[in-house]
């Protein structure tokens, strides 16, 4: 299953990136995660409301590309694997961020319950990403 969710910041792509590409303190802007933290290349994140705790490992990171890509380790969610790429690019009125995932519930059934939430979560942090960026 994929899942895309894209906004338009009207702040240049470096800026950016310099929040959005701190693969450490995702804490900082989204939402969902209360706090986060990156030992070598796994990233530690909590869920906020007592979600539980993921590790996801960052196995690609591209800082001229603005972009980086993680895996899903372990975690509450029932996923069979997921991948996911974060990614800034220029835009006319600035940037786009571009958030994807590509994944497997354990069971099909519980796909579009994973994709409606993974979404929620993305989109609810390029908002606050956004605001961030441009208060």
């Amino acid at each position: 299953m994929n899942v895309r969710e894209s906004i338009v910041v009207p702040a240049s792509p470096d800026a950016v990136w310099r929040v959005g590409g701190d693969v450490g303190n995702i804490a900082d802007w989204v939402p969902a995660i209360e706090k986060s933290h990156l030992e070598g290349d796994v990233r530690h994140a909590t869920f906020a409301g007592g979600g539980g705790d993921a590790q996801e490992r960052i196995v690609e990171r591209d800082d001229a590309a603005r972009a980086y890509v993680y895996e899903y380790l372990s975690g509450p969610l029932a996923l069979a694997h997921y991948r996911s790429r974060f990614a800034v690019q220029e835009h006319a009125d600035g940037s786009e961020v571009v958030w994807t995932a590509d994944f497997a519930a354990e069971s099909p059934d519980e796909e579009p319950g994973l994709a409606e939430a993974i979404s929620g979560i993305y989109a609810s942090a390029l908002t606050e990403l956004k605001a961030r960026l441009t208060t």
